[in-house]
């Protein structure tokens, strides 16, 4: 049974400018006249680095404005409307089960340039487009700019919508500039995505945005390093803010004047920002090639005259109240989101032989195909890979089937969660060579990808495997990601050559990230950084007395969490008995000592008194109310439980070779009073000491305010949806017919 739409709209969901914006508010104003839609997300060939999607467009998702459509689900729309070119000029690397009686291919960049250079293959856009979707294309500019690049011979059989498809903008959503006159300094802005093109020549630039900061401020919404890279140094009159989809409104409010001028060798389609600027009613200054797009709306001049225009504008308030309304009212007029009905109908009336509605009635949408989701991890000392996983899988939908491999020993907490799971022997564990091992992994992996046919492969490692890589190749089209921890040795950069093997890579968030400089650092700016991950949110955990009842812990007593890690590659024994025998010292006192559920003879591990006690727990965070105190490892998983939990904490770092750098996270929780750090081959002898701050309530208060102090969104939920959408989508980031 097909699903019936009335619209479905084709994008790369990952766009963060313009494109984005407008096709959220074409959804919203879809959805207020009734119509139904579908949002098909394609991974363009635009974007190489893993952005998700934009906020507004997961809105409208989340909130039922349109529907997530799966390539495979059969669809009946009356119209597909393709936004942005670029995305098809590759064939999509599936087959898409939607069908339409209108296909538009709304052109929301040039064919060329202002330097002349053609920017996309129209012919192939068009032929693919056909071919995907059973129909011939019909083109719908967005402005007579990009009207006006198209060539005078189209493909065959393709045309041209007669009317422009410009940017919409909901009135509503950009409230009016409070109306008082220009302050001291005058200030002067303007905002769009981080790109060199955006901005004006090095010889124009100090003409367009004055530098003297006595009369002027400049203020920039989407800023960054590129600015000085373009310009040599940046003027001290320049606020510099960075790049955000939220608050557009606000920022515009804050200026007297918006102006907008761009490198020569860029060609604006449209101008959304300059959009957005008219809408909230501020006097816009733009070089004159604007001046078809926005008529009266905007004032325009060459770079030369604008500080003479701005003059102009404050010698005279009525004036510059007078362009302001101007503004708001073509915004209203021109682009208003109320005008979306018509248009659609417009467009449908000339170009449908049939509505849509005419051909069924309105039916519940079907579920999501079912699809798989590969976890991938390596061997490890403890359960923190699987652990970061799991914390993924339990937050993706339910028609996201997560599957574990795994080299750990930790598989167990995976199917005890009521995964599937499969175990990968590492060849330490086989005396195999490593060559024989990868050869043999290799076959492994292909084999589980084969079978399972998954959607995303996620990875969660820091050493990257041949045998893995090897698989990887053999499946082009699936959707890679390499989850990998900060913190990094630089014996670990070697496997930073295997990035380029995997589509994204997502860093989880690291507390004490001003402390790695490590071999990552270099490369932040290339992969999808995240807020910490947890397994378990704080707020999931049992209430302290439940969980004092579970453990049978008196609830008088002083509990002493203590979890050392499993000791496999770094001996904690001595330190282990000396910071126990301190805190046993204290009459009040209970060690629970947490045994690491891979830890080999749990149940007979040596005790050193009735108050000490020895437990399997997994995950222990969820009983971590019930502790007063802790010890604890520094790895990555703990650390962050430990000090997001706000359990005043006595970090004793693994600083084994193989391992990250704990010794850095502890260090800030020290430097910073979210915690204390002893490190075993150092300040054993001030064992004493630290166990006196550890159990002073005093001391425990100070440190569980300060990391109540944090502000925090678990990572995890971040990167499930990062998995969602990438399991839902079409791919043209390459050209399928080339190997």
């Amino acid at each position: 049974m097909s699903l019936v739409l009335d619209i479905v709209f084709v994008a790369d969901v990952r766009f963060e400018g313009g494109t984005s914006t407008a096709l959220a508010t074409e959804i919203i104003a879809a959805a207020r006249a009734g119509l139904r839609t579908g949002l098909l997300a394609v991974k363009g060939p635009l974007l190489g680095l893993p952005f998700p999607m934009h906020p507004d467009l997961r809105r409208l998702i989340d909130h039922g404005f349109t529907e997530r459509i799966d390539p495979d689900m059969p669809v009946r729309a009356g119209m597909v409307q393709i936004h942005h070119p670029t995305i098809i000029e590759n064939r999509p690397d599936r087959r898409i089960a939607i069908t339409c009686d209108v296909l538009l291919i709304v052109l929301h960049h040039p064919l060329y340039d202002a330097a002349k250079r053609r920017q996309y293959d129209l012919e192939r856009v068009v032929r693919h487009a056909q071919e995907a979707f059973g129909r011939q294309p019909v083109l719908a500019p967005v402005s007579s700019v990009v009207r006006h690049s198209l060539t005078w011979t189209l493909p065959p059989d393709t045309s041209v919508l007669e009317e422009d498809w410009p940017n919409l903008i909901d009135t509503d959503d950009w409230p009016r500039r409070p109306d008082h006159p220009v302050g001291s300094p005058i200030v002067i802005g303007r905002h769009s995505r981080p790109d060199p093109l955006k901005w004006p020549s090095r010889e124009e630039v100090g003409q367009v945005y004055p530098v003297d900061g006595k009369r002027y401020r400049i203020r920039i919404l989407g800023a960054g390093d590129y600015l000085a890279a373009k310009y040599g140094t940046v003027p001290h009159n320049w606020d510099m803010l960075p790049f955000a989809w939220e608050g557009i409104a606000d920022f515009l409010a804050t200026l007297d004047f918006y102006v907008y001028f761009h490198d020569p060798a860029w060609s604006e389609a449209f101008g959304r920002t300059i959009l957005e600027a008219l809408a909230v009613g501020l006097v816009v200054i733009l070089p004159p090639h604007f001046e078809p797009l926005f008529g009266e709306a905007a004032v325009y001049t060459v770079s030369a005259h604008v500080e003479r225009v701005i003059n102009r504008f404050i010698d005279d308030p009525a004036l510059f109240r007078e362009q302001g309304e101007r503004a708001r009212k073509f915004v209203e007029t021109q682009h208003g989101a109320s005008l979306y009905s018509g248009r659609i109908a417009r467009v449908m009336a000339l170009l449908a032989e049939t509505p849509v509605h005419d051909e069924a009635p309105v039916r519940p949408v079907p579920p999501l195909p079912m699809r798989n989701v590969l976890f991938m991890s390596s061997n490890g000392i403890g359960v923190g890979h699987v652990a970061q996983q799991l914390a993924i899988a339990k937050r993706l939908p339910l028609r996201l089937k997560p599957v574990f491999a795994t080299m750990s020993y930790s598989m167990r907490a995976a199917v005890e969660a009521g995964y599937q799971a499969h175990f990968l022997p590492h060849h330490r564990i086989l005396d195999a060579t490593p060559d024989d091992w990868n050869d043999a992994l290799a076959e492994e992996v292909f084999e589980l990808i084969a079978h399972l046919n998954p959607a995303v492969f996620a990875y969660d490692a820091t050493a990257v495997f041949e045998g893995v890589t090897r698989a990887l190749e053999m499946f082009p089209g699936l959707f890679k990601v390499w989850v990998r921890r900060p913190l990094w040795r630089e014996s670990h950069a070697v496997f930073l050559q295997f990035a380029d093997c995997f589509d994204a890579i997502v860093e989880p968030g690291e507390l004490a990230e001003d402390f790695d400089h490590g071999p990552t650092e270099a490369f932040r700016k290339e992969v999808l950084l995240v807020p910490p991950v947890l397994h378990l949110d704080p707020a999931e955990r049992m209430r302290r007395e439940d969980a004092r009842a579970a453990l049978d812990i008196p609830e008088d007593a002083l509990v002493v969490a203590v979890q050392l890690g499993s000791g496999a590659n770094f001996d904690m024994t001595g330190v282990r008995r000396r910071l126990i025998a301190e805190v046993l010292r204290h009459p009040q006192t209970l060690v629970l000592e947490i045994r690491s559920p891979i830890a080999a003879e749990a149940e007979t591990a040596e005790t050193l008194g009735e108050r000490h006690r020895l437990v399997s727990l997994f995950p222990s965070f969820r009983y971590s109310r019930a502790f007063d105190a802790a010890i604890s490892a520094a790895g990555y998983n703990a650390f962050h439980e430990q000090v997001l939990g706000g359990i005043p904490t006595l970090f004793v770092p693994n600083e084994a070779d193989e391992m990250d750098l704990q010794v850095k996270r502890a260090r800030w929780a020290e430097l910073t009073g979210h915690g204390w750090l002893l490190r075993r081959d150092f300040d054993l002898s001030l064992a004493p000491r630290h166990i006196e701050r550890l159990l002073d309530p005093a001391e425990r208060a100070t440190i569980a305010k300060r990391c109540a102090a944090i502000a925090w969104e678990n990572g995890a939920t971040e990167i499930a949806r990062y998995l969602e959408d990438h399991a839902r989508l079409v791919r043209t980031d390459r050209d399928v017919t080339r190997p």
